[in-house]
């Protein structure tokens, strides 16, 4: 933990913007500016420390090495735990942590350490919590970090989604072949199969299944397959899951595969389309 500084003003003045656009029209484009936002901010966290901060001879506080820090915790309408943070002086001045409790400052990336950190002991953080009061899922700052370490984010289809498989009305060749390209290359996949997935509410996406060699992680070799299969995809977005989810089983059980590794024997089709009620379930998206 960097607490070089503790005591330095903190202003966010494009956040703010960003919040205000989000109050006043919340959309696609403004959702994306907030969230652009939020991962390049500075905020002010409250919290109370076994030792006061030290003032160095530039006139810094900072902390000693192995001071404990508690951070104050709000609880939320779901019952869930949340870390506020503050845009800037005038917002912490005016919560009722100005009492009782010391200033922290932490750039998003400590904020996102210490929410992942928790193991889920913290659900997300409330920026603003008593004014403009944003709240930022748990969810979202795992989601992000899977994104920035591999280009992948994981998401969840909840029990009970209605999802239908069937065969792409037109198959990206094109696409294809580029994959096919890329896993001949690797040699760590067994077979992989394409199919449309529809949900709704949502824009059909191609759902690739990738039936790993045993022992083989797929999140690099997906890391790898998305920049060469997104030029081709016709601006579709591509999902991926693995053989031995019940998309992917499903997958395996409909259709022949577009790839198959040299001296492993395809599994024969069975079914021609699947309609079912998902159990939760895995998928990576490109983003």
């Amino acid at each position: 933990m960097d607490a070089k500084d503790i005591g330095k003003k903190v202003e966010n003045p494009v956040l703010l913007e960003a919040m205000k656009k989000l109050r006043e029209n919340e959309n696609s484009e403004t959702l994306r500016a907030f969230f652009g936002a939020v991962v390049h901010a500075v905020f002010v966290v409250p919290a109370t420390f076994d030792k006061d901060p030290v003032v160095t001879a530039d006139g810094k506080q900072t902390l000693e090495q192995g001071v404990k820090i508690n951070f104050a915790l709000l609880t939320n309408g779901n019952g869930e735990k949340v870390l506020p943070c503050f845009t800037d002086e005038d917002t912490f001045a005016a919560s009722q942590f100005n009492e009782g409790f010391k200033r922290i400052i932490f750039a998003y990336k400590q904020v996102e350490d210490l929410v992942l950190n928790s193991k889920g002991g913290i659900g997300g953080i409330a920026m603003n919590p008593f004014t403009e009061n944003c709240f930022v899922s748990g969810d979202f700052i795992r989601q992000y970090r899977e994104h920035q370490d591999t280009g992948l984010v994981e998401n969840k289809i909840k029990p009970g989604t209605k999802v239908k498989l069937r065969k792409p009305k037109y198959q990206p060749i094109n696409m294809l072949e580029e994959a096919t390209k890329y896993l001949e290359e690797k040699g760590n996949v067994n077979r992989a199969y394409i199919q449309m997935m529809e949900e709704a509410g949502k824009e059909d996406k191609y759902l690739i299944t990738l039936d790993m060699a045993e022992g083989e992680d797929e999140k690099p070799v997906i890391a790898g397959l998305i920049p060469l299969l997104k030029p081709h995809s016709f601006g579709i977005e591509i999902a991926f899951v693995t053989s031995k989810g019940s998309l992917g089983s499903q997958t395996i059980r409909m259709t022949d595969p577009f790839y198959t590794r040299e001296g492993y024997a395809a599994t024969e089709k069975t079914a021609e389309n699947v309609s079912e009620d998902t159990e939760e379930e895995n998928s990576d998206s490109e983003e």
